[in-house]
């Protein structure tokens, strides 16, 4: 096998190397955060007062869009002391200005005593403490430049500006400034950008899982950015998108969805070209000859070999192959079987597997499902805890004994199956929602620890974390850490009592996320005495009492002052609701007034059902009507991320402007916030009598 892993490896470097002679690449594994992420990328390298920082043993490496470089280099290159306090995990960076604190992990971070937010913690990557470059160079109140077409950070250490160096200079020949310029003379003529127009998904997820993105010209240049094991992300220069925002139909069981945007750095325009990757797999990025198509292939993977043994209290079995797996794990009921899915894979694997040396297992199978996903089937008499972990070329599933008893989580459809071992009535079981502290309790009216134990069901699925379960006084608390907002529904059925762990959309008819703009660290828009995320919030709650008796069912994003990343919020829309309606205030002279509505026209705004432009009228139409607000209309925005990661309807109402003082005198007053809510809520309820599914 260490022939064909050896084989693999050179290949995967070799074509990743051909895809562009811009830079050379950076082909190596890191590992933190307890995981190994394969890491592939275009090198980056780093300038000081125009000298090029060369690591010696640990290159640059880009994590999350941000430039990481160990902690002792860099700061010592910019002339500071560096301190490390290992019981903290704190590094102290200081010369004779600042004091700088950095602790791995946590994205906030302090300058002389003030604290700032990166975008990236420090982290700990192949035993080396790696420091985001462009925070510790603010933080030092350094210039700090980024070229992207030569992948340089350029630092200014003496307070000088850093040279773009993509510019250089010729100190040999002076310039002459008698002599005029000659306006016939041309520049370098800008290439047209030419249109990315269509992206090849499999014909079948039984067909090559192969998937091209096609152009209408010559795409000069592209790059592989490197996120994560979970995604692939391709960025195309000088390319204008003529694609669909989001497909999901990927015929696919390596590639969950494909995303885009357009995006412009630099004055230079790019399209991002993002494959969601259901588990870590191996791949080739190639680009045709003429330029015109760039085609990513994810070769099978061949399983050989699997091996099985008991030790220290836990059964485990190991499965290898000559690629990376990306296995998924997950149970079933009725029997208790643990299921590991590895999918586009070629098995040399017998059907049945010897597992007379195992404890808990007590039978195991394999076979090919759905013709490409190689299925192996673990039985397991009574309740057990599992884990896993990949290396590049296996999987190490272990299994264990469990403090818990009588129940079975079946993860493939969402059901945690109790054993009537005692009867109670299920009209007595409560449910309580913690959706925005991510968990929901289901609580049982006695206390059954006798009967199904005690501590953690780890689940690990995409929807249910884990199961917490304690027993005090006369219940049983049965505490769901979940994924995504969940509803919760208990039935008896006959030997057994099921709790349904559903989608809100499969309860209720209608359901809002409803989001109160900005929060926490970012306070938005301020003026006249106001800020924005506390009136958005004020807004949004008071909108959501309106809506109680409505039949729809609402969630929020926030009904504190935290702050949700942007991007979570979209996720949680098109996770969960039928509609997003974000609250905003508005910013600008201290004459502009009004309400605007803002949208964007998504690709599956077809048919008859509520689209995002009806919603932003229809909101807004009850606004200027209920309030007497300037109407500033509807406003078609594509550079706004929840407008443009959202695949449901979808609208920012900027309900007046801060800045104005009369706006801000009538947002002010309660009388008035209860006026704009109830036109909010009255907007919704129109918007969500339309066909939303």
């Amino acid at each position: 096998m260490n022939w064909k892993r050896i084989l693999l490896t050179t290949l995967t470097v070799g074509i990743l190397t051909s895809a562009t002679a811009y830079a050379k690449d950076v082909s190596m594994n890191l590992f933190y955060n307890g995981k190994n992420h394969a890491y592939q990328a275009k090198e980056v390298k780093i300038e000081i007062d125009g000298k090029e920082l060369v690591p010696k043993d640990m290159p640059a490496v880009i994590i999350e869009d941000r430039t990481m470089l160990p902690m002792r280099l860099i700061a010592q290159e910019l002339g500071c002391e560096v301190n490390w306090n290992p019981e903290k995990k704190q590094v102290y960076v200081t010369n004779s200005d600042f004091t700088v604190l950095f602790e791995i992990n946590n994205q906030k971070g302090y300058q002389n005593g003030t604290e700032f937010t990166m975008d990236v913690p420090p982290m700990i990557i192949n035993d080396r403490t790696m420091l985001p470059v462009r925070a510790l160079a603010k933080a030092l109140d350094l210039q700090i430049n980024w070229d992207n077409a030569v992948r340089t950070v350029s630092i200014g250490k003496n307070g000088q500006t850093p040279a773009n160096p993509a510019t250089p200079t010729n100190p040999t020949t002076p310039t002459n400034p008698t002599t005029p310029t000659n306006p016939t003379t041309p520049t370098n003529p800008v290439t047209p950008a030419v249109t990315l127009n269509q992206i090849s998904v499999p014909a079948s997820q039984g067909a090559g899982q192969v998937f091209t993105i096609h152009a209408n010209g010559p795409v000069e240049r592209y790059e592989q950015v490197y996120v994560d094991d979970a995604k692939i992300v391709l960025d195309f220069y000088n390319t204008k998108s003529g694609l669909a925002d989001k497909t999901t139909a990927t015929n696919s069981t390596l590639v969950s969805a494909i995303r885009t945007a357009q995006h412009e750095e630099n004055g230079v325009s790019y399209t991002r070209v993002v494959l969601d990757l259901t588990g870590k797999k191996s791949y080739q990025v190639v680009q045709s000859p003429d330029k015109k198509t760039v085609t990513v292939i994810f070769d099978k993977v061949t399983v050989d070999k699997i091996s099985v043994k008991h030790h220290n209290e836990r059964d485990t079995i190991t499965v290898e192959g000559d690629g990376a797996l990306g296995a998924k794990v997950f149970t079933l009921a009725n029997p208790n079987r643990i299921v590991v899915d590895i999918p586009n894979v070629i098995s040399k694997l017998d059907a049945a597997v010897d597992v007379s040396r195992l404890q808990y297992v007590t039978a195991a199978r394999t076979g090919m499902y759905e013709g490409t996903t190689l299925r192996i089937v673990l039985e397991v008499g009574d309740l057990t805890e599992y884990s896993y972990r990949e290396s590049e070329y296996e999987l190490n599933l272990e299994i264990r004994p469990s403090t818990l008893r009588h129940m079975v989580f079946d993860e493939q459809n969402h059901v945690l199956y109790l054993d009537k071992e005692v009867k109670f009535n299920v009209q007595d079981v409560r449910w309580n929602d913690y959706y925005l502290n991510g968990y929901s309790e289901v609580i049982l009216p006695q206390n059954l620890e006798g009967v199904y134990g005690y501590g953690t069901y780890d689940i690990g699925g995409n929807v249910i974390e884990n199961i917490k379960v304690s027993s005090s006084g006369n219940q049983t608390v049965l505490r769901f850490n979940q994924k995504r907002i969940s509803v919760y529904q208990v039935r008896d059925e006959g030997d057994r009592y099921a709790i349904f762990v559903k989608n809100p959309k499969e309860v209720y008819d209608k359901v809002l996320l409803l989001d109160a703009g900005h929060g926490g660290k970012d306070p938005g828009a301020s003026g006249n005495g106001l800020i924005e995320k506390n009136l958005t919030l004020t807004i949004a709650q008071k909108v959501s009492r309106q809506l109680q008796n409505s039949g729809i069912k609402v969630y929020l994003t926030r009904d504190s002052d935290v702050y949700p990343e942007n991007k979570n919020r979209a996720r949680i829309a098109n996770e969960i609701a039928d509609v997003m309606v974000s609250i905003h205030m508005n910013s600008g002279s201290a004459v502009a007034n009004g309400t605007e509505v803002l949208y964007k026209v998504h690709s599956n705004d077809v048919g008859t059902k509520l689209t995002s432009v009806s919603l932003a009228q229809i909101i807004l139409s009850h606004i200027i009507s209920e309030t007497g607000n300037a109407n500033r209309g509807v406003k078609l925005r594509d550079d706004l991320l929840i407008l443009n990661s959202t695949t449901v309807p979808a609208v920012i109402v900027e309900c007046v402007f801060l800045s104005n003082p009369g706006d801000a005198l009538k947002m002010s007053q309660p009388a008035y916030q209860d006026k704009i809510a109830g036109a909010i809520a009255d907007g919704i309820v129109e918007a969500m009598s339309y066909r939303l599914r």
